[in-house]
């Protein structure tokens, strides 16, 4: 293991900067790894804006991607299933923690553990720095969940694992998705295509909806059955009615990976009476938008909060990424960038020009 090692440090508001630590041993029942791949998630592109609530300046950038175990800790022998880990075993770790003591926890909800974020949100400068996958190394904590990936599943496509499939697959079971349902996914970013690839995977019917008309082929790769240029509509009211009339009169569950607050109330609205609509994409805080309460009591849509994913989630992911190998998982990340051009990568996620961008650090099979 490297005497030292790299990380981007989220140095103040839209402000990227490289700087270089130590590398650490591990914790007492955790790991480090050495980085092969990270990708730029759309929640990357607020934290560089500053629209997150703990991941502030000072703090580590990244948290979706792929590692070899460089060092375990004395006590770590297995990976959450069960599976013997060892040095140089490819692994992917949750970028958060349940902590199993708060509240929430107690409570059966571990995926809003409110110390969830004790590794990422803490200063670079601080114990084990390297915080963040968008660096050589990744402090991996006792309470953050190690799956090892199957030997079929490749590092460009796991890579992908740990944020946005996990995400949605845990969106497509809170939303409660079936046989024959029509599903609609606002977005078709990386999210969006592995909800598509989840949702008909779960037999749903699947439509994707954009306001970039150029990234739905991508989803319809994946499974999506569907794709509505929203672009075609003039407003948010024609954009529901648009989705309402390609649903026959509402979906049975609306995934909105938008990120934007008006999507939030125009999601609810494309619902059908007694539907779902599971929030993912907003998660910004004090971001407003208008909301009809009247229309939420009258029609019986429930809402639901879909933040990071249970635990077991993760090896479920893998696990479907295997069993769908007939699915180009690869082509998520679309175009690649070298470790150093992190400020061009996350440019390219905010300015859509990519489905996933992905990071490349140490990938010996590319």
């Amino acid at each position: 293991m490297s005497a030292t090692g790299s990380l981007t440090v989220l140095a103040d508001v839209d402000s990227l900067e490289v700087r270089e630590y130590p590398v650490p041993e591990p914790v007492e029942g955790g790991l480090i790894m050495e980085m092969i791949r990270a990708n730029v998630c759309g929640s990357d592109v607020h934290i560089l804006h500053g629209h997150h609530p703990l991941v502030r300046p000072g703090r580590v950038m990244g948290h979706e991607g792929i590692g070899r175990v460089a060092r375990l800790s004395a006590s770590v022998s297995t990976d959450w299933a069960g599976q013997p880990l060892a040095e140089g075993d490819r692994i992917v770790a949750t970028y958060f923690q349940a902590c199993h003591r708060c509240p929430e926890c107690n409570n059966g909800h571990p995926n809003i553990c409110r110390n969830a974020y004790t590794g990422w949100s803490t200063p670079a400068e601080e114990g084990q720095h390297f915080y963040g996958t968008f660096g050589t190394h990744y402090a991996v904590g006792a309470q953050q969940g190690v799956y090892k990936v199957p030997e079929a599943v490749s590092s460009k496509a796991a890579a992908a694992a740990n944020c946005a499939l996990s995400q949605v697959y845990f969106g497509c079971r809170l939303g409660e998705v079936s046989y024959g349902d029509k599903v609609v996914v606002l977005g078709a970013g990386g999210l969006g295509v592995c909800a598509s690839a989840v949702a008909s995977a779960m037999g749903a019917e699947v439509f994707v909806a954009e306001m970039v008309p150029g990234r739905l082929a991508k989803a319809q790769e994946f499974g999506a059955h569907h794709a509505i240029d929203l672009t075609q509509a003039d407003d948010g009211d024609g954009r529901v009615e648009l989705l309402r009339e390609a649903t026959g009169g509402g979906a049975d569950v609306v995934i909105d990976l938008t990120g934007v607050p008006s999507a939030f109330s125009e999601s609810v609205r494309s619902t059908r009476s007694g539907g779902i609509m599971v929030e993912i994409g907003n998660i910004s805080p004090n971001k407003y938008t208008e909301f009809d309460p009247g229309l939420f009591t009258r029609t019986g849509v429930q809402i639901r909060a879909a933040i990071r994913y249970p635990v077991e989630v993760l090896g479920r992911a893998l696990t479907f990424m295997a069993d769908t190998a007939h699915l180009p998982w690869e082509s998520l990340v679309d175009r690649d960038f070298t470790v150093d051009q992190v400020p061009e990568a996350v440019a390219a996620a905010e300015a859509k020009e990519v489905t996933r961008a992905g990071i490349v650090i140490n990938d010996g099979e590319s």
